[in-house]
């Protein structure tokens, strides 16, 4: 025995020592790096260097929750959490801020952060303290508990996925038919009415239908795992219509809409990530990402303005969009693709604006109907607009954009932590955040948590986790929550009901 012993302190002690020697060598070595680079000429030419350990302890922050569920065995693409890291977090402020500091973003708004000394770390600060209360309020057992108390009396039932695919394509066309007049009217698409009407809010809803059909069908083909016609026709249907709503749509996100789309209907089904599919997503993402890019871009740039169009005039515009896109030669195509995306993975220095300078604009925010917006839409969202068409639109991203960037005729970033240090200050940033967290943790147990993920299940919580925006007012993240899972409910009663028809006849 004591031989045994001796043995093994021999073999496992050195190692385990090892490892943290080279982290700790290679942290003095960053450090030693770093403090000769600050203090060195090296910093005229990249004037925003002394945030990099601010962006390198942020990234290290983001990072810990997935890593602590991955060793613990819990960890799932599909999780809040880790969709909130991968999705935003870590790409805007992390990839953002490294973008920042090298140089590769420069807009033009970087001239109203008054003090970036102070208001850059400032802003990461801030970040940390939201993404900490995030992460406290997904992690604590409460929500679990309200959600699993939930989800126990939600229905359990689930049809046979023959019975689901007729019932999921007709929702597909319808909301295929309900987009084609909500372009034509000027609700979607890179154009704006002048004038909304009561019923625009419900039409554009409605569009929603043709991304719940396409998840239903894509975790269908997914949960079948057989390749046979009916799935190649499906996915065929699913590519086509996918470009060529992306291509009307002239955003820069629409192809990665559909990696997402295709990303949780392939996890939730129960399909393993390997190292070979994980290497397979990775490159369809860059090409989703660089696509999008140029796209948008270009077509945004062809089309000029947000004015609404005829629709033989947006068609012009996507064609142009095309020979303009296809003039370039491959390196002038790479790099427009490469600044352009710099530029708009860049979170942190809008941020920084409003940082900067809310407590200077807190007294004109009422003129511009900003005021205590995230108490005004969680009170008035229940009153539909057919019956109050006079609500007033507290959470407006033009308004917003036009006081803090004196540019009105773009949405710029406000984070729901920007949001949050608008209405409530410092304090209101780690705590709104943890009632999101708590919240998004509720969903998550009552839907997949411990559960038996049925198609049902799977789509109405893709539907609600994918319609939190990071990037936008704190204040819309409840009310479009709300209204998405009312129409997301309605889409699966009537996916149910006609598979129910089926079986019934079977």
């Amino acid at each position: 025995m004591a031989v045994s012993i001796n043995y093994s302190k021999q073999r496992v002690g050195p190692d385990r020592l090892l490892a943290p020697g080279l982290v700790l060598m290679g942290a003095v070595l960053l450090v030693s790096l770093l403090v000769v680079l600050l203090n060195s000429e090296f910093t005229n030419s990249y004037p925003y260097l002394f945030l990099l350990p601010w962006v390198v302890g942020l990234g290290v922050l983001v990072l810990i929750p997935s890593v602590v569920m991955y060793f613990r065995g819990t960890f799932q693409f599909y999780h809040p959490l880790v969709f909130a890291t991968g999705s935003y977090f870590f790409p805007a402020f992390v990839v953002g801020g490294l973008v920042l500091i090298f140089g590769w973003s420069q807009p033009y708004f970087l001239s109203f952060i008054q003090d970036a000394n102070v208001n850059l770390p400032f802003t990461v600060e801030l970040i940390m303290l939201g993404f900490a209360g995030l992460s406290v309020g997904l992690m604590l057992p409460a929500g679990a508990k309200i959600g699993r108390i939930i989800g126990d009396y939600l229905p359990r039932r689930e049809y046979e996925l023959s019975s689901l695919m007729l019932p999921s394509i007709v929702l597909l066309f319808t909301g295929i038919i309900n987009s084609l007049i909500a372009f034509v009217l000027g609700i979607i698409g890179y154009q704006k009415v002048a004038e909304f009407s009561s019923y625009d809010g419900i039409i554009f809803l409605t569009t929603l239908f043709w991304m719940q059909a396409s998840f239903l069908l894509w975790f269908i083909v997914f949960k079948r795992a057989r390749v046979d016609l009916p799935a190649v026709l499906i996915v065929a249907c699913l590519l086509i219509t996918a470009v060529a709503k992306a291509l009307v749509a002239g955003n820069r996100g629409s192809f990665l809409q559909l990696f997402v789309i295709v990303g949780f209907a392939f996890v939730l089904s129960g399909q393993k990530v390997t190292v070979k599919r994980g290497m397979w997503a990775g490159f369809l993402l860059t090409i989703a990402l660089f696509v999008g890019m140029v796209y948008g871009t270009t077509f945004r740039d062809v089309k000029g303005s947000e004015s609404q169009a005829t629709v033989e005039s947006y068609t012009d515009n996507i064609f142009e969009t095309f020979d303009r896109v296809g003039s370039r030669n491959n390196a002038g195509t790479m790099e427009f693709a490469l600044l352009n995306l710099a530029e708009r993975i860049d979170g942190l220095s809008s941020v920084a604006v409003v940082v900067s300078n809310y407590e200077q604009l807190k007294p004109y925010e009422e003129n511009y109907g900003l005021d205590n917006n995230i108490w005004n839409d969680t009170v008035t969202f229940l009153v539909p607009r057919i019956i109050w068409p006079e609500k007033p639109v507290a959470s407006d991203p033009r308004k917003y954009s036009e006081l803090y960037f004196d540019f009105g005729e773009n949405s710029f970033t406000i984070t729901p932590i920007g949001d949050l240090l608008r209405n409530y200050g410092v304090i209101g940033v780690p705590i709104g955040m943890f009632l999101l967290g708590l919240f998004l943790r509720t969903i998550y147990r009552a839907l997949i948590e411990g559960r038996s993920i049925t198609t049902w299940r799977a789509t109405l919580y893709f539907m609600l986790i994918t319609a939190v925006s990071y990037e936008s007012f704190y204040g819309s993240i409840l009310p479009f929550m709300f209204k998405v899972g009312v129409i997301s409910v309605v889409g699966i009663l009537f996916v149910n009901f006609f598979a129910r028809r089926a079986k019934l006849a079977n």
